[in-house]
């Protein structure tokens, strides 16, 4: 039923004429509880829906869904989570060709003036006051977007496995709903989840999850304060999470801001759980700058778990973009514990800490940097898997990485990546080298290939991944491959040798103005390895 049901729009659609994509390159600047930033934004043409992907250390592809956009940033959802996402990463934004090509020509064409001369005193200012329509002159619009995925894998390695998971969702806002300048936003899907065991056992499992439902009051084009209620992410610190409750922000004369909150915090399982978990915290947020380039974040959270007090958190972090060569952004958690927190000691203890910084001094070549520190916090809310006591009281992972990327005439780009990782009882070393050709053996395509290494707790390994890709009037292609050695560690000091190999298509395309989707199918096969995963995304923006 749910594959009759998803492929239905995208065969009464295909008859309509497509457009391509556009790929905008990025990199993760940071992973935090709220989501996933990559260093572009609406300067780019990025707007709030785009997919996005990142190409991971492990040879992953995890897909994104861009939730929010700044000038310079944006904020994704991984569609695949659980996947294991570093800052440094490279990653992409697919964007319709043709709307880069109106803002590159500033919008629309400018309309014909039709409109009769009017008198005109010589002594009146030339310029009138600009007004602002008010709520009840402006009309309701109604964004968003409708989804639908399906995602079906044929595991062979062992007792023939199959897989099936069904999705369909809608995510979108009515802004001026009721006429006072309000937003409704919403954000919800279905999951139908089928599997065979391969020995006769067969299990299906179906799932509401609401994200988002809530109601904003309050317009800062004409309002100084704003307050919304419902579920939600914080507007101004998302690290916050989100919460079932409500949010004041109050914005001061000099464009800062700063707000409380109060609300339960729903657990980060299949079905957002809440109820067990309340929090009240309070912020403030300064912006500097003549364009607001200079962000700075504070805040302080308290939270109870059934009643009982829990986590005394605060919450820290900045982004700054200083010219047009240099970008840094970092986040911090501190911790507070007191004498009945074992088995930590008494008094602050850092976190998560996370800073990044670009260094672009021409479009060519660029660096770009990341560090990242988390330990783990001792709560009575069971967000995490259990740890245990000896991981509670050392347990902590650092991280750091160097990327550098250059091109060079003939559409040469050469870029390599260095990571490192330290643990309380292991280190390791890895990276990447990656070179790709553009316009080589056709136009509008590339052809690269990448070597890659790491060093890991349980396993090394060690790779290397060649790819093709072209962009068309038909959509965006993409085939890729990837040989990887893996050296796992067994009993006694021995070591397992496995080679994998995974060959991955695409086709990522636009179905006129609103329509996109995209194919995908991926072949595992090596050593305990055999299995074949094909993928349907269908997405209808309004």
């Amino acid at each position: 039923m749910i594959r009759r049901l998803s492929l239905v729009p995208l065969f009464c659609a295909v008859a309509t004429a497509q457009e391509t994509f556009r790929r905008i390159e990025a990199r993760v600047t940071a992973v935090t509880a709220g989501g996933i930033y990559l260093d572009q934004g609406s300067d780019a043409g990025i707007e709030q829906g785009d997919r996005a992907r990142v190409f991971g250390a492990g040879g992953t592809t995890v897909e994104l869904i861009v939730r929010s956009v700044t000038r310079q940033s944006v904020r994704c959802e991984a569609l695949t989570p659980g996947t294991e996402i570093v800052a440094g990463e490279q990653a992409e934004v697919l964007v319709p060709r043709e709307r880069n090509a109106a803002q590159a020509s500033g919008g629309q064409p400018a309309p014909t003036w039709t409109h009769p001369k009017e008198n005109w005193d010589p002594n009146a200012p030339l310029l009138a006051p600009a007004v602002i329509p008010q709520p009840p002159d402006r009309p309701s619009r109604f964004t968003g977007r409708w989804y639908s995925a399906l995602d079906a894998t044929w595991d062979r390695s062992g007792d023939h496995q199959q897989y099936l998971i069904g999705r369909t969702g809608f995510d979108g806002q009515w802004e001026n709903a009721s006429g006072i300048g309000d937003v409704v936003q919403f954000d919800g899907e279905f999951f139908h989840r089928e599997s065979e065991d391969g020995n006769g056992n067969d299990d299906s499992r179906d799932r509401v999850r609401v994200d988002r439902a809530s109601w904003r009051l309050g317009d800062w084009r004409e309002q100084d304060s704003r307050v919304e209620f419902g579920r939600f992410l914080h507007s101004e610190l998302p690290q916050l999470g989100v919460i079932d409750g409500g949010e004041y922000v109050q914005r001061t004369a000099s464009g800062s801001r700063w707000g409380v909150s109060a609300g339960f915090l729903p657990i980060w399982n299949a079905n957002l759980d809440t109820g067990d978990d309340l929090q009240m915290s309070a912020f403030y947020r300064y912006y500097g700058g003549e364009e607001g380039e200079l962000s700075i974040g504070g805040a302080l959270q308290k939270t109870w778990h059934k009643g009982q007090s829990d986590r005394d958190a605060a919450l820290a972090d900045f982004s700054w973009r200083a010219n047009e060569r240099w970008w840094l952004a970092g986040s911090a958690w501190v911790d507070w514990y007191g004498s009945d927190d074992t088995p930590k000691s008494s008094g602050f203890e850092l976190t998560e800490a996370h800073l990044s910084a670009r260094y672009q001094p021409a479009r060519e070549w660029g660096l770009s940097t990341a560090l990242s520190h988390v330990r783990w916090p001792v709560m009575l809310r069971n967000d995490l898997p259990p740890a245990t006591v000896a991981t509670l009281a050392d347990g902590q992972i650092d991280r750091a990485s160097l990327n550098a990327w250059r091109e060079f005439s003939g559409d040469l780009r050469v870029s390599g990546r260095v990571d490192t990782w330290s643990t309380q009882d292991d280190d390791g070393l890895g990276g990447e080298a990656r070179v790709g050709k553009r316009d080589w053996l056709w136009e509008q395509g590339e052809l690269w290939g990448a070597l890659f290494t790491m060093d890991g707790e349980r396993s090394d390994v060690t790779g290397l991944r060649l790819g093709a890709s072209r962009w068309t009037s038909a959509g965006s292609f993409q085939l890729n491959y990837e040989y990887a050695r893996y050296d796992q560690a067994q009993t006694f000091n021995a070591l397992e040798t496995l080679v994998q190999q995974t060959v991955r298509a695409s086709w990522d395309f636009a179905i006129g103005r609103y329509w996109s989707a995209s194919l995908r199918g991926e072949m595992y096969f090596g050593d305990q390895q055999d299995a074949t995963s094909a993928g349907l995304w269908l997405q209808r923006r309004f």
